[in-house]
């Protein structure tokens, strides 16, 4: 009998390498997790790619590395994101032998300004994390005869419950909500705001993994493209499981903050911010303002696989979010004075 494929998932603790670890495990593959702290099995090792010798049990032929692991923080510096998004990914083509399969996980957003990978100035994107991915998308390219990378937007949990191994970059937003630590949601309302489930990108890189290989670079981007949700849709969808989840626990309900447009809020609110919030509401003030062109996008990403529809998934996300945050979902909003 033929012993099964050992695959690795690198950033196997996170939000999508733990949903695309059990995945691959129910499939019946030998799969082996690994993240800078490792985990409970046997099998989730510690290991930081890039500055670390890998663990003695990595050792030997491998049939696919899933290379999940990412640093999503948009405040980084260029060399920051650099060594946590693209160093690592250097290390594991070098780690990796040629008859290793390749999946690499990379963002929607990777394309910027600009909608292409190729500009190598942090101008061109939003953030230095955009331009860090596509720089690892770069590097595949020009390093690599084979391989798969796979595109995808925002994400929430699985499926069935909503599930997370890790909250964290998006749920910012309820967590905002529930302690009052923006006045405003600045956006368009009827801006695109695609989003996926971990179940989307498991079952895709499941099939990938039990595929043929790529002749080339092979490229998949996820997600509902002109099907996605609106931001007033989504918003309605996150404020309705939060305020279900606090009417079932005794806690009075949010509000619907006011969307205020990009140009309204930085050319009113934030003199005004500036000139009389405190320092606490200013740095959240000023925080929030990363999100502005998340929630302005007017043209739909262009998908090649398209996934199914996400509001009853990101329902569940969110109360299962308040279940896991109990403490924060029941806060009461502090209103905004000067």
């Amino acid at each position: 009998m033929t012993p099964p494929a050992r695959i690795l998932v690198t950033g196997a603790t996170g939000a999508v390498g733990g949903a695309v670890l059990r995945r691959l495990t129910a499939a019946g593959y030998e799969v082996y997790g690994v993240s800078s702290r490792g985990g409970s099995s046997p099998r989730q090792l510690a290991w930081r790619i890039g500055t670390e010798e890998p663990p003695d049990a990595l050792r030997g032929a491998w049939h696919t590395v899933v290379h999940c692991a990412a640093d999503t923080r948009w405040n980084l510096s260029a060399e920051e994101s650099e060594q946590a998004n693209v160093a690592p990914l250097r290390a594991l083509l070098k780690w990796k032998d040629d008859h290793t399969r390749l999946i690499h996980l990379s963002s929607s957003y990777a394309t910027g300004l600009t909608g292409s990978v190729e500009p190598t100035s942090s101008d061109a994107y939003r953030n230095t994390y955009e331009w860090s991915k596509a720089a690892a998308e770069r590097l595949i390219a020009a390093e690599c005869p084979t391989g798969d990378i796979i595109r995808f937007p925002i994400v929430m949990g699985a499926r069935v419950d909503g599930f997370l191994d890790r909250y964290s970059g998006f749920f910012w937003l309820p967590s905002s909500l529930c302690t009052g630590a923006v006045p405003a949601l600045v956006g368009d309302e009827d801006a695109y705001l695609d989003i996926v489930s971990t179940d989307d990108i498991a079952e895709h890189i499941r099939d990938l993994v039990g595929g043929d290989r790529p002749t080339g670079v092979r490229l998949s981007i996820l997600g509902r493209g002109d099907g996605a949700p609106r931001v007033a849709q989504a918003f309605h969808t996150i404020l309705t499981a939060l305020n279900t989840w606090r009417a079932e626990h005794g806690v009075p309900a949010l509000e619907q903050l006011r969307y205020v447009s990009a140009d309204q809020w930085n050319r009113f609110y934030l003199p005004f911010a500036r000139e009389y919030l405190d320092r606490a509401q200013l740095m959240r003030v000023t925080a929030f303002q990363a999100y502005q062109s998340y929630l302005s996008i007017t043209d739909p990403f262009e998908v090649t696989h398209r996934t199914e529809p996400i509001t009853s998934t990101l329902y569940r996300s969110m109360r299962c979010w308040a279940e896991t945050h109990a403490s924060t979902a029941r806060r009461i909003p502090r209103p905004w004075r000067p």
